[in-house]
């Protein structure tokens, strides 16, 4: 299975990075955009990610410290293209995503990892995908939100 790794800021790379290398255990084939991507006000899609975000079954998007515009972009064409979605939120973000991704949007707070987790669920059964895309959503989902749990905090 194909899995796209959007993410916000560059802080949240380092989160995307780990998802990616432990899907990558798991038999999924996940792609992270570089860091470069993050940087400027970026206009258009970078070619790479839009044929990875193209090629991906399952978009999962990681946004813990803000958003960018260009994980905006991945995240708005994931929609476009149809692909099963998860949009991983920290609290203090969710207010700003809300509205553009509703329904695809799970609030991760490491304070109350249950609501996390059944947010998760419920996303699931909303959708109408196949066996293998909601069992890499959710594999996926628990691996940040542990990694979320795990954190050091400030």
């Amino acid at each position: 299975m194909k899995v796209f790794i959007s993410y916000g800021a560059a802080a949240d790379q380092v989160t995307a990075l780990r998802l990616q290398a432990l899907g990558a255990v798991n038999g999924l084939t996940v792609y992270v955009p570089p860091a470069y991507t993050r940087q400027g006000l970026a206009t258009l899609l970078d070619p790479e990610a839009a044929q990875k975000l193209n090629d991906a079954e399952v978009v999962l998007g990681v946004v813990g410290s803000g958003l960018t515009e260009a994980c905006r972009q991945e995240l708005n064409t994931g929609i476009s293209l149809r692909k099963h979605m998860i949009v991983m939120s920290h609290p203090a973000s969710v207010p700003l995503l809300r509205k553009p991704f509703g329904p695809n949007l799970v609030e991760i707070d490491p304070d109350n990892p249950a609501r996390a987790e059944f947010g998760i669920v419920q996303y699931l059964k909303t959708i109408n995908a196949q066996q293998n895309a909601k069992t890499a959503l959710l594999a996926l989902g628990t691996l940040a939100l542990g990694l979320l749990i795990l954190a050091p905090s400030d």
